[in-house]
């Protein structure tokens, strides 16, 4: 399954100081202005599709690093990657069998307009949200529709309860309280007033979520909302999650595992420094995991698998990024950052799912 990452260099998981209590969105630009020495640790980090995430969002983080400029070590991310990019050792064909492009048939998901919300339903809201009858920054979805579980998305108080027996269609208030100590000091123990209209309600069956990738309805859930991700942007890449659900693949080789654990873990401590807190801390605002272990043992064995597979394609199709890619990507000034393997790790896999795009779509 994938987030199509297009050089996602980090996962930024920015604190949205509102009504949800996390947004997702690329790690580049952040990464940009530090490089370039124009680093604002209270600045915005803005999303990417596909990587991350198509439909991107943007949430304002007001994360203090109490004066600290040092460069952390990004260049961790490189360990266990070999010069090209490939994971050290391995050859992915030996666990990975593809299947042939034109076996893959792609699934869609059907909208819902006559039924209520119920517990475990995929629905897109729009809300807007205000105290005192005045709106607050970041609590809107602007017009632009949000995807929500019912059950597992975590909003501030019972304000998915709520949401419960509307139907599409419906426009109407809910009244929620905001915790008190809060993030935003301004919201913090405040009475508020969301304004909500339900769009739709996305038809996923068992079939449909395992025909995407996930082992069942519950884990495509849990992914949407410990990715930050929506039901768009899990099926605007539908011919990419199609084709690894399509393959198979074996056990994972334990350097893989391990690598692919490290990455992660060092990519969340590093965000989580940004904002002066532990990894364990910073995984409970974001996801809603217990702690980072919790996170990463549901999530990094799901992208050792899918790191295979694109490295499998790669090999078999003779995919290479070369030194010349990462000069027309503009990504020079980034090798001495996270060094050159996790660069050409990234752009690897934007040519593996490109080349897929392209079978699949004829594009």
């Amino acid at each position: 399954m994938k987030m199509k990452r297009v050089f996602c260099l980090l996962l930024a998981l920015a604190l949205l100081f509102a009504l949800a209590s996390c947004q997702r969105g690329a790690f580049s630009d952040k990464l940009n202005e530090t490089v370039n020495g124009t680093d604002d640790t209270s600045g915005d980090s803005s999303g990417d599709s596909s990587g991350d995430s198509s439909g991107d969002s943007s949430g304002d983080s007001s994360g203090d690093t109490t004066g600290d400029t040092s460069l952390p070590d990004y260049t961790a991310l490189s360990n266990g990657l070999d010069e090209n990019g490939f994971y050290e050792g391995v050859r992915a064909l030996d666990f990975v069998t593809l299947p042939a492009f034109e076996d893959v048939v792609l699934p869609e998901f059907p909208q819902l307009y006559d039924r209520a919300i119920a517990d475990g339903d995929f629905v897109n809201i729009d809300y807007v949200g205000s105290v005192d009858g005045v709106e607050f920054d970041g609590g809107s979805t602007g017009g632009q529709g949000s995807d929500i579980v019912v059950g597992y998305t975590s909003f501030i108080d019972d304000f998915i309860e709520q949401l419960k027996g509307h139907k599409p269609g419906e426009n109407f208030d809910i009244e929620v309280t905001f915790p008190d100590p809060y993030q935003s000091e301004d919201l913090a123990g405040k009475d508020a007033v969301f304004n909500i209209t339900v769009n739709y309600i996305w038809d996923i069956t068992e079939d449909a979520a395992r025909a995407i990738g996930f082992e069942n309805r519950d884990h495509m859930a849990q992914y949407i909302v410990y990715n930050y991700a929506s039901v768009e942007e899990v099926t605007s890449e539908t011919e990419i999650t199609v084709f690894l659900n399509a393959s198979k693949c074996g056990d994972i080789p334990q350097s893989v595992s391990d690598t692919v654990r490290a990455a992660m873990k060092t990519q969340i401590e590093l965000q989580a420094s940004q904002y002066g807190l532990d990894a364990d801390t910073f995984v409970q605002y974001m996801v809603g995991a217990s702690g980072l272990d919790e996170y990463l043992d549901v999530q990094a064995p799901f992208n050792a698998q899918q790191d295979m597979i694109f490295q499998a394609l790669a090999e078999q199709e003779g995919l290479t990024a070369t030194d010349e890619d990462v000069t027309e990507h503009e990504y020079e000034s980034l090798v001495e950052v996270y060094g050159m393997p996790y660069i050409k790790y990234n752009l690897l896999q934007e040519k593996a799912m490109d080349l897929i795009s392209e079978r699949l779509l004829g594009e």
